[in-house]
């Protein structure tokens, strides 16, 4: 049986779920005449792991005009990253939302990098910016520590130094995206430690109470944290649930 809270857990989520299909679609209220694209923020920041291929920031945009609006393109400040959106050109109708992704290559790069996009459209062009900071590689001796920490304190991956792995590429994301930053690390490691299961080869098909018990709670005895930030975790519940939902449809 769930534990109360995340039998709440539960319920908040299937009532806000049921919130947005019910919610009235109508026509956004325009910002004004001349800003007619609403971003879900104009800078961002996210994280790589030094020896990752790319980094990938999602920006979301709504029109909250009364009128059409034509993203024509999206234009990347440099070569090394490449923009990706649902159609060229992408009509958004009035009260439309979507999203953009931007693959940025990160090899051999340590530090930050500050990058721009130019989201050119019928209303004129908006520049959108965001930072990635590369992890330095943690060292033999780092892990070690940390893995000992673990074992007397589950949820101290999330603090200190161990947080820059385990809790700061969280940050912003989603579903795949999210496992790969959040999960990836340990579960998909190429130097997966023995006492890390492999999520592919588990012996019976879990469940997706068995995935939200897991990911919020994690499981006592072990080094496995719960995620939750309600437990002490960096995760939010739709966070959760797009993990939940992401693991039960592989």
């Amino acid at each position: 049986m769930r534990p109360p809270a995340l039998l709440r857990l539960g319920r908040v989520f299937a009532l806000t779920a049921f919130a947005l299909l019910v919610a009235p679609q109508g026509i956004a209220p325009a910002q004004s005449s001349a800003d007619p694209l609403a971003f879900d923020a104009p800078h961002k920041r996210i994280t790589a792991r030094f020896g990752e291929t790319n980094a990938l920031v999602t920006f979301a945009v709504t029109n909250v005009s009364r009128v059409p609006v034509v993203i024509h393109d999206v234009v990347p400040s440099c070569g090394c990253s490449v923009t990706t959106f649902p159609a060229k050109p992408w009509t958004l109708p009035p009260g439309a939302r979507g999203a953009f992704s931007v693959a940025t290559d990160v090899r051999g790069k340590t530090g930050s990098l500050l990058k721009t996009v130019v989201v050119q459209s019928s209303a004129g062009a908006r520049q959108l910016t965001y930072q990635v900071d590369i992890l330095e590689p943690a060292n033999p001796a780092d892990r070690a520590r940390n893995q000992s920490l673990a074992k007397t304190d589950r949820q101290a991956v999330f603090k200190g130094d161990c947080a820059r792995c385990h809790a700061e590429p969280a940050r912003g994301k989603l579903g795949k995206e999210l496992f790969s930053a959040a999960c990836g690390v340990c579960h998909e490691a190429e130097h997966r430690a023995t006492m890390v299961p492999d999520l592919q080869a588990l012996k019976r098909p879990p469940s997706r109470d068995y995935w939200l018990q897991w990911i919020a709670h994690g499981k006592p005895g072990t080094l496995m944290p719960g995620f939750w930030d309600k437990a002490g975790g960096p995760l939010t519940d739709v966070q959760i649930y797009s993990l939940v939902e992401f693991l039960s449809s592989r």
